[in-house]
């Protein structure tokens, strides 16, 4: 049956590689948005370019007069938007690069133009320079901006306490200390976290010296100060172009090349002069296309021209004619006159038709920036994003390649961290080390490398020994197309190695072995029906002094060779889908995995071996969610032997629901059941089974005028633990009135054995407590606590808290829960009868 579902699984998860291999081709709906928002930008369009280029004209014409070293600037390529700048607006382009990029980027420039003549990468590079100079906003040289502030402390948090418990189990009497800083380097945040705790245990243990440590760069942080920099030197809403009016200026542009054309029309008489100048407005040129601009010229009669006059051969006749006649003949004199008219009106509609040309790349660039806008809502709701924050920052900011590189970064930690990725791979693994991923062009790459200490912490302080690695060192790698939270397709290898471990009184001598991981995992959108994940991981361990001797990089190499050795048993595979269907209000989850009883991840210390499980979550809602019904089940099979066939099976069930009556009232019911029993060779065998049916009930409301809260739950339960039978009737109050500024508040649960065979037996708990002000500075809450667990222990206590602030920033509080035994029993040592902590906290900012 194993085999059978790897087998399944396996054939499953190469039909999803096939397809998420083909679906990358087709890029996503959000990754074509943000390609057309970039390319969008119609700066190659020429009627753009010049409109941009006048706006730096006329800028550099009524700017006080600079002098520059024109010997040591390079001269702007007459491509793109530079062949349309004045001297002038040239020469403080180029300070502005070398002011806001560097020397050596002039230099570069340089090279380009006069070595490689890579005309398409310098047309690329002026026109993202070119927006920056016409968006500038401060002339502060930008080195000068990221300096400030470039080196700073902000301490966030310390906090100081002390404490004393006499429970068995914890701490007897003990300090601890927390302090969050952030250090600023070089324009890059990192955040510091520390935490102590020390003092003497139970059994006369001390623990000090278990201490916290966290070094991690805060990416928020590190894009708000950059962005706040490039925000003060330039205004984004013309560098995205929002400010052109493009239609404005092309009316504006025909109206004065039509003027310039009508200049250029010579040897006319004073009515024909008049004629071409009220032939044709900017509006005709907007709006008319070729033919229509055509009839306007021939239906004019004070020009008299026809159709006859426009054609070639047509006009290389007259124009033959006016080259042999160049002066007035009395008995040719009004023919000559006709033909100087047809000639200049050849030569006007030439200059309105390139006019025309212009003109619709002007509206291309119009229509361009309207449809960018559209798409993207609004210029103000992009630059909210980080995205288009990041890219801002990397085309309009000089940065090191240190600096490029961690706006690409997710996360950058070292010291005692929580390292995750992906399943079959590292997952919820605390270690001491260093872990960063960084995301790209949609390529995501995780790296990492630290060590994992499984005992001799505070935990452990009752053991000295154990059979398992007592530490792994380790080094891990994940890559491949996609964030790691959003689909997928990533691979993974893990390489650890076991260290025998020694400390204080916890010893752990093991034979040395290595090993080695290698995983793949798939994540693929089903669009609104949510997403399925696949993950195949597969281990191999090889014990350096069974075959190849002490040496770490020998017994690594051979662990990775053999990685397909006893494939079933080392391998584990898993499917995972979780969705929702809108028109049903429906959500559902299915999920079935398996892992060999070798498989072995010493990064994913949560890992199942010898495991099969599978499961099934349905949840729908009805009336906007005044009614929820959902039902699950959990399933696993744990093989206990690698000689024969025993197993511990696992099933749970569980359904629930609730019904919200209105906005002050709702009740809940859930059943659940979990169960468990052993097969092997022999029988199977019940192990152990619990099953609990619960009614709960949320109300608020006002008692008198007095507002109160109250919850309520009732529980039957059955607990199955041979040879006991235990079935328990329970209830759970919490109960809480607001008294003009103070809180009266109850809890009480209380468990009714009704055979006599109960695991616990009966079982009261309650707690009140009052709320309140102590000479108007200080917050105060007393009150009382009772336990009664029958035939075991019986405690009636005080408890009481204040918290005040002896300074504005200064804050002091304190906890104290003392009880007294009133029955004497052997157990009575295991409960703690006192309890008491001073916290002492300053805020520095």
């Amino acid at each position: 049956m194993a085999k059978v579902i790897i087998a399944w699984c396996t054939c499953v998860l190469l039909s999803i590689t096939l397809h998420a291999q083909t679906a990358k081709v087709i890029p996503s709906g959000r990754q074509l948005k943000e390609q057309g928002i970039k390319m969008g930008l119609p700066m190659e369009n020429p009627m753009l370019q010049m409109m941009l280029a006048d706006s730096l004209n006329k800028r550099s014409a009524i700017a006080p007069a600079k002098t520059y070293l024109r010997q040591n600037l390079p001269v702007v390529p007459d491509i793109g938007a530079g062949k349309y700048l004045q001297e002038s607006a040239r020469q403080e382009f180029f300070q502005f690069i070398g002011n806001s990029a560097g020397k050596q980027q002039l230099v570069q420039l340089q090279q380009s133009m006069n070595t490689i003549k890579d005309t398409a990468r310098i047309r690329r590079y002026m026109e993202d320079k070119l927006r920056g100079f016409y968006a500038l906003r401060d002339e502060t040289g930008v080195n000068k901006l990221l300096g400030a502030g470039a080196y700073s402390n902000h301490l966030k948090e310390a906090n100081a306490s002390a404490f004393a418990d006499n429970t068995p189990g914890v701490p007897m009497l003990g300090t601890s200390v927390t302090i969050a800083d952030q250090l600023m380097i070089k324009n890059i945040p990192v955040n510091i976290g520390y935490s102590n705790i020390s003092g003497q245990s139970t059994w006369s243990n001390p623990f000090a010296d278990q201490s916290l440590v966290k070094f991690s760069f805060d990416k928020a942080a590190y894009v708000k100060r950059l962005n706040s920099i490039v925000e003060k030197k330039y205004d984004l809403k013309k560098y995205f172009l929002k400010d052109i009016d493009v239609r404005s200026a092309v009316k504006s542009f025909t109206r004065n090349r039509l003027e310039g054309i009508q200049q250029q029309l010579a040897g006319l008489g004073e009515q024909q002069s008049a004629a071409f100048s009220s032939l044709l407005n900017s509006d005709h040129i907007i709006q008319l296309d070729s033919i229509q601009l055509k009839n306007e010229l021939l239906n004019n009669r004070v020009l008299g021209i026809t159709a006859e006059d426009l054609e070639p051969a047509v006009a290389a006749l007259q124009d033959s004619i006016l080259l042999a006649y160049p002066l007035a003949d009395s008995t040719l004199n009004s023919q000559l006159q006709h033909f100087r008219t047809a000639s200049a009106a050849r030569k006007y509609m030439a200059g309105v038709f390139a006019l025309k040309k212009e003109v619709e790349e002007g509206l291309q660039a119009k229509s361009i920036i309207s449809d960018g806008r559209v798409a993207e809502g609004k210029i103000s709701g992009q630059l909210e994003e980080e995205s288009s924050k990041i890219r801002n920052i990397k085309e309009l900011l000089p940065l090191n390649g240190l600096q490029r590189l961690l706006l690409s970064a997710k996360q950058f930690d070292i010291g005692n961290i929580a390292a995750s990725g992906s399943k079959g791979g590292v997952q919820d693994l605390f270690m001491s080390g260093l872990q960063t991923s960084f995301l790209n062009n949609n390529k995501f790459l995780m790296l990492g490398a630290g060590k994992r200490i499984d005992g001799g912490t505070i935990r452990d302080l009752t053991f000295n020994s154990s059979l398992d690695p007592g530490a792994y060192s380790m080094q891990f790698l994940q890559m491949g197309a996609g964030d790691i939270s959003q689909p997928h397709s990533h691979a993974a290898v893990v390489n650890a190695n076991t260290k025998s471990d020694s400390r204080r009184q916890y010893t752990t001598l093991t034979l040395p072995r290595n090993t080695f991981v290698g995983a793949f995992s798939e994540d693929i959108s089903l669009g609104s029906y949510g997403r399925i994940a696949a993950q195949l991981s597969k281990s191999n361990n090889q014990f350096k002094n069974s075959a190849t001797g002490n040496d770490p990089m020998v017994a690594s190499k051979a662990a990775a060779l053999s990685l397909f050795n006893d494939f079933w048993e080392t391998l584990s595979v898993g499917l995972d889908y979780n969705g929702k269907v809108d028109e049903w209000n429906m959500s559902q989850r299915a999920y079935v995995s398996y892992s060999g009883l070798g498989y072995n991840n010493p990064a994913s210390p949560g890992a199942g071996r010898g495991t099969i499980r599978y499961g099934l979550k349905l949840k729908r809602n009805w009336y906007k969610n005044k009614l929820v019904l959902g039902v699950r089940s959990d399933f696993q099979d744990i093989s206990s032997s690698a000689l024969t066939s025993s197993k511990w099976k696992n099933r749970q069930f569980a359904i629930d629901g609730r019904w919200k009556l209105n906005k002050k009232m709702a009740f809940d019911v859930r059943f659940n059941q979990s169960a468990m029993k052993s097969t092997g060779e022999k029988a199977a065998s019940f192990q152990y089974m619990t099953r609990q049916l619960s009614l709960a009930s949320q109300l608020q409301g006002k008692m008198a005028t007095l507002p109160y809260n109250s919850n309520i739950m009732l529980g039957y339960q059955q607990i199955d633990i041979l040879p006991q039978h235990s079935t328990l009737l329970n209830i759970n109050i919490n109960h809480s009135l607001v008294i003009s500024s103070h809180v009266l508040s109850m809890n009480l649960f209380y468990n009714k054995d009704i055979k006599g065979e109960a695991v616990y037996a009966n079982l009261l708990t309650l707690e009140t407590g009052w709320t309140y002000l102590v000479l108007k500075k200080i917050s105060c809450s007393s009150g009382v606590t009772y336990l009664d667990n029958k035939a075991v222990v019986q405690q009636l206590g005080f408890r009481q808290t204040a918290g005040t602030s002896v300074l504005p920033r200064l804050n002091v509080n304190m906890y104290v829960d003392c009880r007294k035994n009133l029955l004497n029993t052997p157990q009575n040592y295991l409960f703690g009868n006192f309890r008491s902590e001073l916290a002492i906290s300053y805020q520095l900012n």
